[in-house]
């Protein structure tokens, strides 16, 4: 059985092969440690293996984020710290977890449960998965004001007073209503977690917007839609919903 370990705390992937080896001894080889999400993009898109252990929080970012960059249908445990509520979102996905700090009953258990479950390599829906639980570790909790640059002079804006959120390379933009664009220090995956799911949504790799930036919308093309924001920058001619996104988008506008 070939297994990768994205994990970015080395001692905790050490600790996992080894107990990965004293209850399949002979019977697994561990492939690949990868501490963050590139390494982990760079090494799925080029290998196959047959059973990944994920950590949610790694060096650079959020695991989901492996998962807008590749369409993998390995199936994953996710080893988490998270509490008992929020695990539930992983039940509920279909994918096993393990619940920091480990022990042995409990990998044996998720062992058993891709053995059993998993040897047919099923498609799992990690989108479902993610916003599952992004609702449960909220608990309605959203930000309510961004801190920002422009050049070297920092302010902060309030939530209603945020038009779209914008991704740029390595960069992340906010557009306020007040038509001004700041520097924000964040990803978008990162604000899913942070904005409220009835005001805003993502629509693509690179766009965040809110529903007031709205002016209108068209078919861009059967399965995409193309929307003109307010304030209108020329940056927005990419905000497109993409064609994955779509019909949630419809029922988002529809609620």
């Amino acid at each position: 059985m070939k297994i990768a370990i994205v994990e970015d705390e080395h001692l905790a992937a050490r600790e996992l092969e080894k107990m990965l080896w004293s209850i399949r001894p002979n019977k697994i080889e561990i492939k690949a440690h990868l501490e963050n999400v590139e390494q982990a993009v760079n090494y799925l898109s080029q290998h196959t293996v047959d059973l990944i252990f994920m950590d949610i929080h790694l060096g650079d970012g959020n695991s989901f984020e492996i998962f807008e960059s590749l369409n993998i249908a390995t199936p994953v445990i996710f080893t988490t710290a998270y509490d008992q509520y929020a695990i539930q979102a992983f039940k509920q996905c279909s994918v096993d977890y393990l619940l920091k700090p480990m022990d042995t009953d409990d990998l044996e258990a998720a062992m058993v449960k891709f053995e059993t479950l998993f040897q047919e390599k099923e498609s799992l829906d990690f989108t479902a998965l993610q916003k599952s639980l992004n609702s449960l570790m909220s608990g309605d909790q959203y930000q309510e004001r961004f801190m920002v640059s422009r050049g070297d002079r920092l302010s902060s804006l309030e939530a209603e007073k945020v038009a779209y959120f914008m991704a740029d390379g390595k960069a992340l933009y906010l557009f306020g209503f007040d038509g001004n664009r700041y520097l924000f220090d964040g990803t978008l995956t990162a604000l899913e977690n942070k904005l409220n799911p009835k005001s805003f949504f993502r629509i693509n790799r690179k766009f965040m917007v809110s529903y007031p930036a709205i002016e209108d919308m068209h078919y861009y093309s059967k399965n995409r839609i193309k929307l003109n924001l307010k304030p209108n920058h020329a940056e927005c001619i990419d905000a497109i919903v993409s064609q994955d996104r779509c019909s949630e988008f419809k029922k988002w506008i529809n609620q």
